[in-house]
């Protein structure tokens, strides 16, 4: 058992002492209160009146735990609730899980990429279940009368064993919130864990296989029309010209025009994508009309000429050099073979492994290769706008 400080006090807490009927509402900021600095604690209020990173214990025992993560595949919108139902010790079938909504504001690094969601959280959402169950319990000692290390907590039951009293969490839901938030919480030892490390399934799964709407091509609302891009057949071209007469005549449509991506002194990021300078958009009131003015739109595309662009790259700037015309394997396999003359440099060597060669009896050589897998979406890449002269509507599936 580890025991460790919550550095959740009252101003980085909130506590509702009243769901409907009775019940517990957490709210706190799971990625950010860990290791708050003083500047955040000075600007933390007294108490949340909005809740934002939260978990909710109902009166019929039922527990809502938010994942604050966006969920693009790799299974966090179910592993992190599973961290902190695991040490609210709570049964997996009495929780359902709901998407945290983005908010800078108390979540960091509320985002998908680099295989960190699960390392940048697990301490603080183990801290989020081990303070609620531990004020669970306090509130049933209060109540029975008993030392609080005496109760014990399984699958969402408090337990007294020396006078046969127990209780479910939702009995207890509403007194744990007028508990001060403990100081310190002990976590799970790994080997006590019932849940991580178990095999659960996708909290999606159903919504998935059965096409319930929850990807953005289902948004819908009124009075919104549908877009299409056109953009170059290859890397390495440009717009020409366009023609889009008989585009526009088409049933439907509203307008065709072009969009540059970039001005011409904008300086990229990393994660700006800089392939296509020039896009087609065709706008109408539904997708198959517009799928077929797009197809009606007559494009020229051309070589794109060679060019200097400035990227700001995690902090440094550079210029990126894009030569003309296409890509192509050719030139690929000439760039590759430019780093094969150059020397590798050696970040790490254990041992002496040419030594390990010279003396080995047999060695065995094999050459691998593998296809081409593209870092492609399943879901077609979409979004949706609504920008008005006071304010601007998005909403997509984005990594962040």
């Amino acid at each position: 058992m580890t025991i460790v400080k919550t550095t959740y006090n009252r101003r980085s807490f909130l506590k509702c002492s009243a769901l409907a009927g009775g019940g517990m509402v957490l709210g706190f900021s799971w990625l950010a209160s860990c290791k708050p600095t003083p500047e955040q604690v000075l600007n933390m209020p007294k108490e949340w009146f909005t809740i934002n990173g939260y978990l909710k214990i109902g009166e019929n025992g039922m527990v809502t735990i938010m994942s604050p993560n966006p969920e693009i595949g790799q299974n966090v919108k179910t592993s992190m609730p599973m961290i902190v139902a695991e040490e609210l010790d709570i049964d997996w079938n009495n929780v359902l899980v709901e998407q945290a909504p983005l908010n800078t504001a108390i979540f960091t690094r509320q985002l998908a990429g680099g295989s960190q969601s699960i390392r940048q959280g697990w301490q603080s959402l183990r801290m989020a279940g081990a303070t609620a169950r531990q004020m669970l319990k306090e509130a049933a000692a209060q109540a029975w009368q008993v030392p609080v290390d005496e109760i014990t907590t399984v699958k969402g039951v408090l337990t007294h064993k020396n006078s046969g009293k127990s209780a479910g969490y939702g009995e207890m839901a509403s007194a744990a919130t007028k508990i001060p938030v403990p100081e310190e919480v002990a976590l799970k030892d790994i080997k006590d864990f019932t849940i991580i490390g178990t095999s659960r399934k996708n909290v999606d799964g159903l919504n998935i296989v059965t096409g319930k709407p929850l990807y953005g091509l289902d948004y819908q609302k009124e009075g919104m029309l549908i877009a299409m891009i056109a953009h170059p057949p290859a890397f390495g071209l440009k717009l020409k010209s366009i023609d889009a007469t008989s585009a526009k005549a088409m049933p439907g449509i509203k307008d065709v025009f072009t969009i540059k991506t970039f001005n011409e002194d904008y300086e990229k990021s990393a994660f700006d994508n800089s392939a296509f300078t020039d896009l087609v958009a065709v706008v109408g009131n539904t997708t198959w009309e517009v799928m077929n003015a797009k197809k009606a739109v007559q494009i020229e595309w051309e070589q794109a000429p060679d060019t200097k662009t400035n990227m700001s790259l995690f902090g440094r700037s550079v210029t990126v050099n894009f030569p003309a015309g296409m890509e192509n394997t050719d030139s690929h396999k000439a760039k590759m073979a430019e780093l094969a003359t150059k020397p590798g440099k050696v970040v790490r060597k254990d041992g002496n492994p040419e030594a390990a060669f010279k003396k080995a009896v047999k060695v065995i050589e094999r050459s691998y290769s593998c296809p081409f897998l593209a870092h492609n979406t399943m879901e077609p890449m979409n979004f949706f706008a609504h920008v008005t002269d006071e304010s601007a509507e998005l909403v997509g599936p984005v990594q962040t």
